[in-house]
């Protein structure tokens, strides 16, 4: 599962160029709720939501995502 590290430093990296969460879902195909539900923590992206993110944003996936492993007991 892909978990967001840090969602306050994710949302104002991505907006800090004057995009909008509005904007940023236009963009990638996404409803604007399932971006900014992650932004805010509540949902973890999909792969694909995570490295379109990195890519918008010119940064490394661990900048601001963790894979984050667990097991059926």
């Amino acid at each position: 599962m892909i978990v967001v590290k840090n969602p306050q430093k994710l949302k104002e990296d991505l907006i800090k160029d004057g995009n909008t969460i509005t904007g940023i879902a236009k963009s990638s195909g996404y409803f604007k709720a399932y971006i900014s539900s992650i932004v805010t923590g509540v949902r973890n992206p999909n792969e694909k939501v995570a490295i379109g993110i990195c890519e918008l944003l010119g940064e490394q996936f661990e900048t601001y995502f963790l894979l984050e492993m667990f097991t059926n007991k």
